[in-house]
């Protein structure tokens, strides 16, 4: 049983580390800067504008923030109306 368990742990972390594109969108406005993203720890510091390849896990962040992000702007937009 525990030898399946530190596989299953294994096979995640090989597909959290995983490296998979990353682009930004860019503008000379509010997304303008390098992103900074850190995962247990660890900083990366992603270009906007350019394909980059990250871990899968950084990925991951970036996206839940952006639905974070998503939620907040149309919870304040709820409240306006």
């Amino acid at each position: 049983m525990a030898k399946k368990s530190k596989a299953k742990q294994e096979e995640l972390e090989k597909y959290y580390k995983e490296q998979v594109p990353v682009m930004l969108i860019k503008d000379n406005a509010k997304y303008k800067d390098d992103v900074t993203v850190t995962v247990n720890g660890v900083n990366y510091q992603i270009q906007r504008g350019v394909q980059v390849m990250v871990p899968r896990c950084v990925a991951l962040a970036i996206e839940r923030s952006h639905r974070q992000e998503l939620a907040a702007q149309e919870y304040m937009d709820s409240l306006k109306g």
